[in-house]
């Protein structure tokens, strides 16, 4: 398969996802599947970016970027809602406290989604993939890009590996940071995998662990965020203080230090 026909065929798969979750978009697995389809192709273009014009590259990367954020809030809350569950698991209580937030939450996820599926997000999502389309179809690589392919691969690894060693699980922007750059390398160690040193699986494992590790620090954070401005809406003070007990709960995972914090990854993973 040649490099073209690998992102031709995630491109297929962005499409096939979008189909799927305007089928059913109250599953949250399918949101997920779209959003991980359309930023999986986002990474392999950021993975390719020397050897493609760069205005192709900032036009593919604005629209596959826009795109992705179009289904963020939904993605995020789903999250939220996940965890919210799993803290209800184990901290079970009587009365409706749990009931009347769960609602809460659903009905934002109703309006979140709601607005994903109006007119004006479906024209501007199909007038991205559109121009993508274009110019997946129209691209040409400087040279010969297989033949750099072992070469960027090696300087994203090493780059990586660098940072993680050296990141402070309490910088949350580097975090983030060093999360989206995992995640980069991970799709291409999977998807162009035919093009790379046998080491790639190992890489691929290696990228796996620090996006893992860097997703659990910054999904607690923006879940702690989300549940204070939850709170601070809520008028009955028995539902403000259990949204921030869950609150608090996240909070303390990424609050904690690196040892605990890559137990807690490893447990969840």
């Amino acid at each position: 398969m040649s490099i073209t026909a690998v992102l031709q065929q995630q491109y297929n798969r962005i499409e096939r996802e979008w189909l799927r979750y305007q089928n059913n978009p109250y599953d949250a697995d399918r949101v997920h599947d779209l959003r991980v389809a359309i930023r999986t192709l986002r990474g392999l273009i950021k993975f390719l970016k020397r050897q493609m014009p760069q205005a192709v590259y900032q036009v593919l990367n604005a629209d596959l970027g826009q795109a992705a954020r179009l289904f963020g809030p939904l993605r995020d809350l789903d999250v939220l809602i996940g965890k919210a569950g799993e803290f209800a698991v184990e901290h079970p209580q009587a009365g409706s406290a749990y009931r009347g937030l769960f609602d809460e939450l659903h009905d934002q996820r109703n309006q979140l989604m709601e607005q994903t599926l109006s007119d004006s997000a479906a024209l501007m999502l199909t007038t991205c993939l559109t121009r993508v389309k274009t110019h997946l179809d129209n691209l040409i690589f400087k040279g010969h890009p297989d033949q750099a392919f072992v070469k960027e691969f090696k300087r994203r690894d090493q780059k990586l590996m660098k940072q993680y060693q050296n990141l402070d699980f309490h910088d949350y922007p580097r975090v983030h940071h060093v999360r989206k750059r995992a995640k980069t390398l991970r799709y291409s160690a999977a998807y162009f995998s035919p093009f790379l040193p046998k080491k790639s699986k190992k890489v691929l494992r290696q990228a796996k662990h620090v996006q893992d590790v860097c997703g659990l620090i910054t999904d607690a954070h923006v879940n702690d965020g989300q549940l204070h401005r939850l709170a601070d809406k809520m008028k009955n003070s028995t539902d403000r203080q259990l949204l921030l007990q869950m609150a608090q709960a996240q909070r303390k995972i990424y609050t904690a230090n690196r040892k605990t914090i890559l137990k807690k990854a490893a447990q969840t993973n």
